[in-house]
């Protein structure tokens, strides 16, 4: 039985999958930092932002962390050029967007937390579900 081959991407994707390694590698950093395996997370925290930090239920904690070790295996599949790399990537668009939809507009933290970095991770993480299916469509992902 023949197999066809992925066909060869641009070198855009390339260096595109590249930095979503870099950018998802940080993203892991900042929630294994959230939850103390750096140490103390709440350290230097003002009052009011400690409170924000105390209020965060499990389920966005876990949100956290599905989005963001789903996004760091989706980018290292995206520079394989796996297939299933759209599917995992797009998983962790899902578990993001839960997050930073509760940050914006559940947790009443956003003073806390700022608008910046929720836009930022979700467009990012809508931009990379984005990349991983065109590239799956374009016939560079096998």
């Amino acid at each position: 039985m023949a197999t066809l081959s992925a066909s060869p991407p641009p070198a855009w994707f390339r260096i595109a999958a590249w930095l979503a390694v870099v950018w998802n590698a940080f993203g892991v950093v900042m929630y294994l930092s959230s939850v103390g395996m750096f140490g103390d997370p709440m350290a230097g925290m003002s009052e009011a932002d400690r409170a924000a930090a105390e209020s965060i239920p499990d389920w966005i904690t876990g949100a956290f962390a599905i989005g963001t070790m789903t996004g760091l295996i989706g980018s290292i599949g995206l520079v394989l050029r796996r297939k299933w790399a759209a599917s995992v990537l797009i998983v962790s668009l899902i578990a993001l967007l839960v997050l930073e939809g509760w940050i914006v507009f559940l947790s009443g933290a956003l003073e806390s937390f700022g608008l910046a970095v929720p836009v930022m991770v979700s467009l990012g993480a809508v931009l990379l579900a984005w990349l991983a299916v065109h590239a799956r469509r374009h016939g560079w992902l096998g």
